[in-house]
């Protein structure tokens, strides 16, 4: 009788205090920002009146069949923003991931909706990439490096991919505060200098100086004994660089690929030229063994995934940065369907 009273008591309990507890945890106090919005205002999938059906289909599933299960993630991220575009904004919002150490030799600086760089060598660091502003560049950057253990007076170079704001924008407070030398291709260079329309989020591009290096499809950067072999590889923007370079996993050799600009082109003429790109790189970096993979923009590499895995790795347990050389090649041919999608939306077939 005492059991049942008090089981009795037990389930009042939990359906009038913990259950309201937990649905309270479970989402936030409404808010302004909870007004109802008419579903007529809801963001909608890209209207594309032109799209080929048959060969979107046709793409959608051979790039659905090169992801697999290992590498369906990419296919979630990569093959669906033109579609769905507002779910992968929302994925990429402005928020701190605390730098970490991903490599002997290699360090993750970005935040959550762009990623930044840290190569360790003897003879200093070179940077590859610098978010979005100088506040960025020191408060996110700067700090990551201290907290790693690094002095930020050894950085030597930065690396510029692309000529974007999020990529270019602290890359200006490197050279002012630490005498960085910049890196980037000539054609975005180019690219850099043009007049532009000025947004509040990202720095001003950086002014080239005369010990500012312009490489090329190619060219490779060393310093301390380690090599960054570069690719050109436009579409994303004219000059958009690609690299490669050797890294340890607790004295393992491993080699890092990074496409520098796997955002979706906007113009047809820009979708056949990053196929042409994504070609190219497959075949520098199979000839180079890659089989490691990063990005400059965390959803292009399932960075926090990846990031928090590594965080509590069991002893002996892969690298999860560490893909292997064939499901490497995978991911950028998956991306060329990606990119096939996008022109049988628009119409056209590659």
């Amino acid at each position: 009788m005492k059991s049942r009273l008090f089981g009795s008591i037990l389930a009042g309990l939990f359906a009038t205090a913990i259950l309201p507890a937990l649905a309270q945890d479970a989402r936030p106090a409404p808010g302004p920002a909870d007004a109802r919005v008419p579903v007529s205002g809801y963001p909608k999938p890209g209207n594309f009146p032109n799209a080929n059906q048959a060969a979107i289909a046709e793409h959608f599933n051979r790039a659905k069949t090169i992801a697999g299960n290992d590498l369906y993630v990419f296919f979630d991220t990569i093959c669906m923003p033109d579609y769905y575009a507002q779910r992968i904004n929302g994925l990429q919002y402005n928020g701190i991931i605390p730098a970490q150490k991903v490599f002997d030799n290699l360090y993750y600086l970005g935040q959550m909706s762009v990623a930044a760089w840290a190569i360790k060598t003897p003879a200093g660091i070179i940077l590859i990439d610098a978010l979005d502003n100088a506040d960025e560049a020191r408060d996110i950057m700067v700090a990551g490096l201290t907290a790693q253990g690094l002095d930020p007076k050894d950085i030597k170079y930065v690396v510029i991919t692309h000529s974007h704001g999020d990529h270019y924008g602290g890359a200006q407070y490197f050279k002012n505060n630490y005498g960085a030398k910049l890196v980037a291709s000539a054609i975005d260079w180019d690219q850099m200098a043009k007049p532009s329309t000025p947004r509040a989020h990202f720095d001003p591009p950086p002014k080239r100086g005369p010990d500012d290096m312009a490489v090329k499809d190619g060219d490779t950067l060393s310093l301390g004994g380690e090599t960054i072999h570069f690719a050109l590889t436009p579409a994303h923007t004219p000059g958009t660089l690609s690299l490669y370079f050797d890294v340890t996993d607790d004295g393992t050799h491993h080699v890092v690929g990074m496409y520098g600009g796997m955002g979706m082109p906007r113009t047809v003429d820009l979708k056949h030229e990053q196929i042409q790109s994504l070609t190219h790189w497959m075949e520098m970096s199979k000839a180079a063994g890659v089989d490691s993979q990063i990005g400059n923009h965390p959803l292009h590499f399932d960075g926090p995934m990846r990031l928090e895995t590594l965080r509590y790795l069991p002893k002996g347990s892969r690298n999860p940065f560490v893909i292997g050389k064939q499901p490497y090649q995978r991911v950028m041919d998956m991306m060329r369907e990606c990119v096939r999608i996008s022109l049988a939306r628009d119409g056209v077939t590659d």
